[in-house]
């Protein structure tokens, strides 16, 4: 089949009832969407899922998202998903700890859904999840209310 065909699958993983159906309302518009209140949840189903991207909330508990990551790529059949981190921090400092936990992308609230939609599509379609990691810092800087880059979009 071919892949162009078929919609991107999302794995979104947000322990906020309400956050969480909003996430899904607004994304099955283009993917896939399979939206989990817990990391637990994620977990069971995953292979299931068999998602092109994860979408995870850092802030979770008792797992939160990084450990939720962790425990993914663990997961036979797992451990190259691209993974975006959603979060209410937004240092510097806190966005590359993201990076460095794994994460190809990080997005800061509140969220510019178009730019949302621009990260997963590039990722999803990335050849590797670390292959392109410099030109999404990049991007994740400018979804977080960074600096602008050239790749960049201005809102319409």
């Amino acid at each position: 089949m071919d892949k162009a065909m078929t919609p991107i699958r999302l794995v979104l993983v947000e322990d906020h009832q309400d956050t969480l159906e909003a996430f899904s309302l607004i994304l099955r518009e283009k993917y896939a969407v399979f939206g989990y209140a817990s990391a637990g949840e994620a977990l069971e189903a995953i292979a299931t899922a068999k998602p092109d991207v994860l979408m995870l909330d850092i802030g979770m508990h008792p797992v939160d998202g990084v450990q939720c990551l962790e425990m993914i790529r663990a997961t036979p059949g797992c451990c190259d998903i691209p993974a975006v981190a959603v979060t209410g921090f937004a240092r510097d400092v806190e966005r590359q700890r993201f990076l460095d936990g794994g994460f190809q992308a990080v997005i800061v609230k509140p969220i510019d859904h178009r730019e949302l939609m621009a990260v997963i599509d590039r990722l999803a379609n990335s050849p590797a999840p670390g292959s392109h990691l410099d030109d999404l810092a990049a991007t994740t800087v400018s979804v977080a209310g960074g600096s602008p880059t050239t790749e960049r979009q201005d809102p319409a």
